[in-house]
């Protein structure tokens, strides 16, 4: 199954027919189909990257986090992470395309939280499936709906239930989301669960701590609550949970924590979810990330790559601008994208745009230097 576009009304702050699409509509060169663009079927493409950018409560974060709500969905078939529960205090519409087993879906819903049972829980009502087989004729119009059938599906599922459930009777997993609080990194248990999911193919882990720690051979699990370190030079330590977070630097505890995670995306083909990308290493560590996402002899299963940035350079390691999307905030979150409303060649710099302000995007000046005299006035009056 891989995610083709996604239109939201009434989530939180987002303007009405919020839209984010995966699918290119800029030309096609053969490095872009090499790097930039994996092939799902003949003639239908995705992105490898997509790069979400705008200054501070622009709406980056709930852009995502909207994302991940629609990841839940099609993975779970209903909406477990209770954390997405603020967003849907009101009537949230869905409408969603997607691409699975030589078909293309058209899915629309109204979520609902119900309030009136113990265990809240999101409820999925007016319901509507639709489908038609995939041509590669078809590259062209994937959303022309009117070709579309409806499916008929299971009416008896629980409330809380997709019918998508009914049509693919299989679960999988399609997103996975890293917030920018890293916090959860934490849970060293989690990650190790990620390679129970792998076949408990243990060995990635000693490639990752050799990047963030040398003097680090090695992390096992006891339980869920005890760890053995094994050291370079051979002697090792049994540690509780919390005293292997205080040994252990904070960079080795985000790299274990999020490389485990690039690991489970790139050996599924999941879609990688990641909240202000910088926010986790320096800048030569987020290439790296990046470039694992456009190199297909890693990235065999079309795993996509999806962050925000405030480090607009990082955007000028994309050849195209149909993978970037600007968000802006004005009375409304409103999503932008760079090849459709503003016209330069993908080939200039990005990042010299975002600085000469060409996307509205700056940060206040006027408020800066107001900031800054207010600290020069208190200063000359002490």
């Amino acid at each position: 199954m891989k995610l083709l576009k996604i239109s939201a009304s009434n989530f939180k702050l987002c303007e009405d027919n919020f839209t984010i699409s995966f699918v290119p509509v800029a030309n096609k060169t053969m490095d872009d189909k090499e790097f930039e663009l994996n092939q799902i079927a003949e003639n239908l493409y995705v992105y490898t990257t997509l790069g979400i950018i705008g200054k501070n409560a622009s709406g980056k974060t709930m852009t995502v986090e909207l994302l991940s709500l629609i990841y839940d969905i099609l993975t779970n078939y209903r909406v477990t992470n209770k954390s997405l529960f603020k967003f849907i205090n009101n009537t949230l519409s869905l409408d969603i395309t997607f691409f699975n087993d030589g078909y293309l879906y058209r899915y629309v819903t109204k979520l609902y939280k119900d309030d009136l049972t113990v265990n809240d829980r999101i409820i999925f009502k007016n319901q509507k499936l639709y489908k038609r087989i995939y041509l590669k004729s078809y590259a062209k119009n994937l959303f022309d709906y009117t070709k579309y059938e409806e499916v008929k599906t299971n009416t008896d599922l629980p409330e809380d239930t997709s019918i998508i459930y009914s049509e693919i009777k299989k679960f999988q997993l399609m997103g996975l989301y890293i917030p920018s609080n890293d916090f959860i990194f934490k849970d060293y248990a989690n990650i190790f669960k990620i390679y129970k999911s792998l076949d408990n193919n243990l060995s990635f882990i000693k490639l990752i701590l050799k990047i963030f720690d040398e003097h680090i051979l090695n992390i096992k699990m006891i339980n869920n609550k005890k760890f053995n370190i094994i050291y370079s030079d051979g002697t090792k330590n049994t540690v509780s949970d919390d005293e292997l977070y205080e040994i252990l630097s904070s960079g080795t505890t985000k790299g274990f924590g999020l490389f485990s995670t690039i690991v489970l995306s790139l050996l599924t083909g999941s879609d990688l979810i990641i909240d202000e990308i910088e926010n986790h290493f320096h800048k030569t560590l987020v290439e790296y990330l990046i470039n694992l996402f456009k190199d297909k002899s890693v990235n065999k299963k079309n795993a996509t790559l999806i962050f925000t940035t405030h480090y607009c350079e990082i955007l000028d390691l994309f050849n195209r601008t149909d993978n970037i999307y600007i968000t802006k905030f004005d009375k409304k979150i409103k999503l932008e994208n760079m090849h459709e409303l503003y016209n330069f060649r993908p080939e200039l710099s990005k990042s010299n745009k975002f600085y000469n302000n060409a996307f509205n995007t700056n940060v206040n000046y006027d408020a800066l230097m107001s900031f800054k005299r207010s600290i020069m006035e208190w200063t000359k009056e002490k």
